[in-house]
């Protein structure tokens, strides 16, 4: 991908932290990626001792990132202009194995949201006690 490319793919990651509510620190933090890895995704490279350089980033983060997202990880690798990761056995290939990727995504998010709400449940008891004992 050339420059251009990479600052629409950038323009598109914006677009979806916006509207999923996300801070960049939160985002980069929900993918496990560090904000600047994430700056430099979002700009579509760096600039480095007065040279642009373009992002390259791995497949593994690229795919956390799909997930803090919520979108499928098939279309950030499309949109990265990547090849989505070989499947391990050619019996996983096919729609099936895209629906238990799928599922299996989603099921990750999941526990992650119920850990995020067990998280503010806790805040939200500790802060009501707080309240009561003053």
């Amino acid at each position: 991908m050339d420059r251009a490319e990479w600052e629409a793919f950038g323009e598109w990651i914006e677009g979806l932290r916006k509207r999923a509510g996300l801070q960049v620190r939160d985002l980069a933090t929900r993918a496990g990626v560090s904000a600047q890895w994430l700056q430099e995704l979002r700009h579509g490279g760096r600039a480095v001792y007065g040279d642009w350089r373009l992002p390259n980033p791995k497949d593994e983060a690229l795919a956390r990132l799909a997930r803090a997202l919520d979108v499928l990880v098939e279309e950030m690798f499309a949109r990265a202009g990547r090849q989505p990761p070989a499947l391990s056995t050619p019996q996983d290939q096919g729609p099936a194995a895209s629906d238990a990727r799928r599922i299996q995504e989603l099921e990750e998010r999941i526990a992650q949201q119920q850990r995020e709400l067990a998280e503010l449940r806790q805040l939200l008891e500790e802060r009501r006690k707080q309240a009561e004992a003053r």
